[in-house]
């Protein structure tokens, strides 16, 4: 065989291998974005069903302060458990489309960009449903009594509405101090098992999928 032609084959040699690893690498990833939408999914249904909830819970209250507008710590109590329930209903819902905007076509750098931006909400979210969380059930409890059993706590034992919020107001000691010891420097493990607690399973699953696409395309 002549030079020319054991270059030819091993140049025809080369190319096979080449189509044969971006198969392999093709075959890989999908099998791998597959895995990865599959296990965002049920973040997807857990937001729907928090708006859906939300929903129902803006419908149970927004009447509640409408029908007292002319009492004003009616309206007050009435329109915070309204907001909170808002509250759930947009939170759910950009979640929603943060993930649903994610491509899985696009580069595996762009699909890890678009779970950082998710990851970087839910974190930025949290502590304000965690301060939210703190009070809302005392405006619940009111509502409660005021619609079941037509007791007006706050009218007739204002003392105890005032106890119940500086109860809540206790809780968000503890928050602050947790979220100041994370940030301080050497607490990063600390701060991992924080963001652990806050952010869904899939999305790290989702994450370790990328991980290991990436992987499989450096090794080839």
């Amino acid at each position: 065989m002549e030079l020319d032609d054991m270059k030819n084959a091993w140049l025809a040699i080369d190319r096979r291998l080449e189509r044969q690893e971006a198969l392999n690498l093709a075959t890989f990833r999908e099998r791998k974005l597959d895995r990865l939408r599959a296990s965002l999914r049920p973040t997807l249904v857990g937001r729907t069903v928090q708006i859906l909830a939300g929903a129902l819970l803006a419908l149970m209250f927004a009447p509640f302060w409408v029908e007292h507008l002319a009492t004003p710590h009616l309206v007050v109590i009435g329109a915070s458990l309204h907001a909170y329930a808002l509250m759930l209903i947009i939170g759910g819902a950009r979640d929603i489309y943060l993930i649903r905007r994610i491509d899985y076509a696009a580069p595996v750098v762009e699909i890890q960009q678009r779970l950082a931006e998710l990851r970087a909400w839910l974190l930025k979210s949290a502590p304000i449903f965690g301060v939210a969380g703190c009070f809302v059930w005392v405006p619940f409890v009111l509502w409660v009594f005021m619609v079941l059993f037509g007791a007006d706590i706050y009218a007739h034992a204002p003392d105890v509405v005032y106890w119940l919020l500086a109860s809540s107001a206790v809780c968000l000691v503890p928050l602050w101090l947790v979220l100041r010891w994370v940030r301080q420097p050497g607490r990063s493990k600390w701060a991992a098992l924080l963001e652990r607690s806050v952010i869904p399973a899939s999305v790290y699953k989702a994450q370790r999928f990328l991980d290991e696409i990436a992987a499989f395309a450096r090794d080839d």
